[in-house]
């Protein structure tokens, strides 16, 4: 039995006997699944096991640091003054990345945003990657690159293929066990740049506290969680939305009004050549045009940028009005 055993054997001995990793154990078993030590069939095994026990903070936080020890960092800037935005959403409930937008506006406007990610079977939307081109952005190839990019004009995107691509072998073994497994939670957690704050989006509401609880274990100084348009951090015009935050080891609430009515809902136009033309200002969207800005909001106040939620919404709009003057 090799060493790897004893960890599907922790997960695995019956309702009575197992239990959850520790962080230690975690991080280890996790080492081993990056490396190429642990078999696959192994790999398989404990994904499933860490499913069928729920996902817990201890566990997530020691494969988030297993995954950033097997990044390659020499020689990467660290950046403290940046928002890390993961975009790791799938299934058929997002359109356009209109969060994309909103990180842009902020690049604009001196605050840089490291945004990484992958998107798969994405039914009714567009992949974030596809829609770089469309605001003459492009993906980076490396961290290296993209810690340049962001010192040159603020707004650097990396896909994970491009600096993670074991990670993303495990969860494309979605297709072949059927379902989600805790890395769709550690990825958003990677923060390879070691930035200061940190927004994530989540579709199921139990992942907010678990991602909180995790975010205190790893000491990250600033974390904004929402339930977002597509699992993504996007803030929808249609309903109240609560931000979820850790500020310095506090955790906080903080409440953001509809902008909208459900009425006022249309029909989505889901294409680069509409994504562009809002960007730019060549075609109206409310519906895109409160995301955006209301989405930017939320950035600026987790942040630190405004000090509530009416500032944050008047700061956000005098961004986007400099934007299309411009």
């Amino acid at each position: 039995m090799n060493k790897y055993s004893e960890f599907i054997r922790i997960l695995g001995r019956g309702p009575t006997k197992s239990r959850h990793l520790t962080r230690e154990e975690a991080r280890e078993a996790f080492a081993g699944a990056l490396s190429g030590d642990m078999a696959d069939l192994q790999i398989g095994a404990l994904l499933l096991l860490l499913r069928y026990r729920s996902e817990d903070a201890a566990e997530l936080a020691g494969i988030v640091e297993a995954i950033r020890d097997s990044l390659e960092m020499a020689a990467i800037t660290e950046y403290q003054d940046l928002i890390d935005w993961p975009s790791y959403s799938a299934g058929k409930s997002r359109g356009l990345p209109w969060f994309l937008l909103a990180a842009k506006l902020l690049a604009e406007n001196g605050h840089k945003v490291f945004m990484h990610g992958y998107n798969s079977h994405l039914e009714n939307g567009i992949p974030t990657e596809d829609c770089l081109a469309a605001i003459d952005e492009g993906a980076c190839i490396n961290l290296a690159e993209a810690s340049e990019k962001l010192s040159l004009d603020n707004f650097a995107f990396l896909p994970l293929r491009n600096f993670c691509p074991r990670i993303l072998e495990f969860l494309q073994m979605r297709n072949l066990l059927g379902v989600r497994s805790i890395i769709n939670t550690a990825v958003r957690l990677i923060n390879p740049l070691h930035a200061d704050t940190l927004f994530l989006g989540i579709f199921h509401p139990p992942y907010i506290n678990l991602n909180r609880e995790a975010a205190l274990l790893l000491e990250q100084p600033r974390l904004g969680v929402i339930k977002g348009g597509g699992g993504e951090a996007e803030r929808t015009p249609f309903k109240p939305i609560s931000l979820f935050t850790v500020i310095d080891g506090t955790e906080e609430k903080s409440s953001w009004p509809a902008s909208l009515k459900e009425h006022e809902q249309t029909d989505r136009i889901v294409s680069l050549d509409h994504f562009r033309d809002v960007w730019y200002g060549k075609a109206e969207d409310s519906v895109a045009f409160r995301t955006i800005l209301g989405t930017a909001a939320q950035a600026l106040y987790l942040k630190g940028v405004a000090r509530d939620v009416p500032e944050a919404e008047v700061l956000a709009r005098t961004y986007w009005e400099k934007h299309l003057s411009s």
